[in-house]
């Protein structure tokens, strides 16, 4: 499977200026921000389109899914093309395929090509998001630089996430739905030139090992089939024919991933990765983190629309309560984890996150502040948790498998967001969100179990204590 690729500040290009770590830093959280903020900046904006294109609801759950069903399924080959062929190289080429995607998803004439397109945009997520965790490890090799680098990076990608709803809320107000995706365009043609005057032309690759394409398919069938089946399964009954044979083909293709994996030379997940001691479990966390956050933005935005009746400037003013903390917590969490350790200050992050899904169980549906407040400690959770996860995860990783570390990692927060809207959705009825928040409450109990299980399994060290 993939390893590393390597450049570093010492790195020259081909007109002799010395690599700026503060410049790649910039470049990488700038494409990886606009990555992110297409998976939340879509939620306010479901009804708007719902009505224009006609489309059911289950469509638009696929609007949303098919977008993280494919970053998902792809990430483990996205990483592996990084190792294989270059960080720089598959990163330019996913942020120009990411554009392309953006704009014909901008001119969609029904929901079946949006959704279409929305997968394309996926692919080209899924060489961006491993490329710029690699180009950070590969840029700032001293570890308390490197912690400050994913900081940054945190909070400059986790933001997104907070103040997409916000972002989408006011240009589907003021110039329409299809400016949401419109806007990357320019950001995209931005981020190419930073990268083609600020990043080295030529790089070390350090990978030659054959990709598993079988172990991809069958990943893709698997989660395509887990999407299918939750949603389906929720508008048609359990029990009818094709979520029953969506869950079906789901599984089947799971078990014969595993058999895959235990059988061939090269597999897509290295056993040396799988089992690093606390690897797993980190990643665990990010996955339902994940779960919780995305599921519950799904879910928050079509109640406040569809049933409270707030339109979507409001119900992005609503989520402003989650996205100031998420914006800020990382850099205050890469201070706090310097003195009080990696793990304290994600345990710290998990429990603000159950504290807000109790709050929002017991009186967010009912009135505007209550939901205010729910959102507002579930987001400082989320800005706490998401530096030490990253910093814990490859932290427990092989060096030389940082590539496939940072895949894993991202796969298994876009399977989150996959499982929480296609879950979190067909919990909501009524008149309150009471059945979401306790899901949400079950999500973070059992986020505090991985956490717990990592940090067993790792041995302490400076980085987690």
């Amino acid at each position: 499977m993939a390893e590393s690729t390597s450049f570093d500040n010492r790195t020259s290009d081909s007109g002799g200026a010395a690599l700026r770590p503060g410049r790649v830093l910039a470049v990488a959280c700038l494409a990886h921000g606009m990555i992110v903020v297409d998976t939340s900046i879509l939620h306010v904006a479901i009804p708007a389109i719902r009505d224009s294109l006609h489309a059911s609801l289950p469509t638009m759950q696929f609007v949303v899914t098919s977008y993280v069903v494919v970053i998902a399924g792809l990430m483990l080959a996205g990483a592996a093309a990084v190792g294989h062929y270059g960080a720089v190289r598959m990163f330019r080429l996913g942020v120009a395929l990411f554009g392309v995607a953006s704009a014909l998803c901008g001119l969609a004439p029904n929901g079946t090509v949006l959704v279409a397109v929305r997968a394309a945009q996926g692919l080209g997520a899924v060489l961006v998001m491993p490329a710029t965790l690699v180009m950070l490890t590969d840029t700032y090799r001293e570890p308390g630089k490197r912690a400050k680098a994913i900081s940054i990076w945190s909070m400059v990608a986790g933001s997104p996430v907070a103040f997409g709803p916000t972002l989408g809320g006011a240009l589907v107000a003021t110039v329409g739905w299809r400016s949401i995706f419109w806007i990357n365009v320019p950001i995209v043609l931005v981020v190419l030139w930073l990268s083609a005057r600020n990043m080295p032309r030529v790089e070390r690759s350090t990978s030659k090992e054959p990709q598993d394409v079988p172990g991809q398919l069958l990943s893709i069938v698997f989660l395509g089939g887990l999407a299918l089946a939750l949603a389906e399964g929720q508008e048609l009954g359990w029990t009818r024919p094709l979520p029953v044979v969506a869950a079906v083909a789901a599984l089947a293709a799971f078990a014969a991933f595993v058999v895959r994996q235990r059988g061939y030379a090269y597999p897509m997940i290295p056993a040396d990765l799988f089992r690093a001691p606390g690897f797993r479990g980190y990643v665990a966390v990010g996955l339902l983190l994940f779960v919780g956050y995305n599921g519950l933005m799904f879910t928050l935005s079509v109640f406040l629309q569809q049933v409270r009746g707030y339109d979507p400037i409001t119900v992005g003013l609503f989520f402003l309560a989650s996205a100031l903390p998420i914006t800020f917590m990382p850099l205050a969490a890469g201070r706090f984890a310097a003195k009080y350790g990696a793990r304290a200050v994600l345990g710290a992050g998990i429990l603000l996150s159950l504290l807000g899904a109790v709050v929002l169980a017991v009186v967010g549906g009912d009135t505007p502040v209550g939901t205010c407040a729910g959102l507002a400690f579930i987001g400082l959770g989320f800005g706490l948790v998401t530096v030490p996860q990253i910093t814990l995860t490859l932290a427990a990783a092989p060096e030389h498998r940082s590539a496939i570390a940072s895949g894993l990692m991202s796969a298994g927060r876009s399977t989150g967001s996959l499982i929480g809207v296609a879950l979190l959705a067909g919990l909501q009825s009524g008149g309150g969100i009471a059945a979401p928040a306790f899901a949400l409450i079950a999500v973070y109990v059992l986020m505090g179990l991985a956490a717990l299980l990592g940090g067993r399994a790792q041995p302490a060290d400076a980085t987690g204590r």
